[in-house]
């Protein structure tokens, strides 16, 4: 029963990490919203983690828990300076572009914009990853 719940966080946390992929995607590309240096880097930690959860969600191995956390906890980190830079800085963004990510392009309930939603993604698939992992994984054997 155990190995069933860790696939299952397993598999909500590539869910997650696919579709912050795809909204990636989807507002860069198509959208023409052009990320800033700090949305690369997010997205540097986001595209392998992706791939990184879909075969092992797949394959079914919770093993990847590891080496899928490092990818998770950059990701938060680079987001959560990008949604603390402007408090930090004295109001000024730190996006080098004229169009801020930390801008309305994406809202929801007129609180959460792009950074915000990538942090509370990273977080959330490294809670899923934490969670799910097996005691025996971190243990040195």
């Amino acid at each position: 029963m155990k190995r069933q719940s860790q696939e299952l966080y397993l598999y909500f946390a590539w869910v997650i990490a696919l579709v912050g992929c795809c909204l990636s995607v989807f507002y860069g590309e198509i959208l023409g919203h052009k990320p800033c240096s700090l949305c690369w880097y997010q997205r540097m930690a986001l595209f392998p983690l992706a791939v990184l959860l879909g075969v092992a969600a797949y394959r079914s191995d919770t093993s990847i828990t590891p080496y899928a956390l490092p990818f998770t906890a950059v990701g938060a980190f680079v987001a959560l300076y990008q949604v603390a830079g402007p408090y930090w800085f004295g109001g000024e963004h730190i996006c080098i572009f004229k169009e801020d990510c930390a801008s309305d392009v994406i809202s929801f309930f007129g609180v959460i914009n792009f950074p915000m939603l990538s942090a509370l993604g990273f977080i959330l698939v490294f809670l899923l990853l934490w969670r799910g992992s097996s005691r025996n994984t971190f243990t040195a054997s």
